[in-house]
């Protein structure tokens, strides 16, 4: 009898293994297709940086400096307009040079490791505006099927941590309100 009430529970619990594994699996799958699309915009960023570090490298050669000696020679003026553009174009260096490296590092790096170099290297106004254009795919590479392998690990191990915690404290309160109440002893 205890068999037959149980298996509704057995199955609801099976199935819902299964849902958990499936929508992790779904949903780590979609880091592939999300870096795909932040790489694209951390490339445009790349370049458009790049084409202002080389207009500024034009103005440095018409005044007869490189750009880093043009950049110190705004830096050192004592007018705020020139001072602060100084500080604006060496901010826009600093900018290309983590962006590009940033891009580098992902674009080269071996599938197992990108998520870790992202999130070490991530632009966090860019990873904004990837995800507010995000359209989810579902990446039928390698890369995805790694992804989505790792999503139905995490998805099981999470149910079972879960459904186990749920276990453990329904058998509490229930052994709680199995315990025998005891009256209180009168002295009278």
């Amino acid at each position: 009898m205890k068999k037959i009430l149980l298996a509704p529970i057995l199955l609801l619990d099976s199935l819902l293994d299964r849902i958990c594994a499936l929508l992790a699996a779904l949903t780590l799958a979609q880091f592939p297709q999300y870096l795909a699309q932040y790489l694209q915009r951390l490339g445009g960023h790349v370049d458009e940086a790049a084409r202002n570090i080389e207009k500024y490298r034009e103005v440095a050669k018409e005044v007869g400096k490189t750009l880093e000696q043009y950049v110190q020679h705004l830096l050192a003026s004592k007018d705020l307009a020139v001072f602060r553009t100084g500080q604006k174009i060496g901010a826009d260096i600093e900018r290309y040079d983590q962006l590009a490296g940033a891009l580098k590092d992902l674009t080269s790096a071996p599938a197992y490791k990108k998520l870790f170099i992202f999130i070490t290297n991530v632009d966090w106004d860019i990873a904004r505006a990837t995800w507010e254009r995000f359209t989810p795919g579902l990446p039928l590479t390698l890369e995805g099927a790694i992804y989505a392998a790792a999503g139905i690990v995490i998805g099981m191990t999470a149910y079972f941590c879960v459904s186990r915690l749920i276990v453990l404290i329904v058998k509490k309160i229930a052994a709680r309100d199995r315990e025998p109440v005891t009256p209180p002893v009168s002295y009278n």
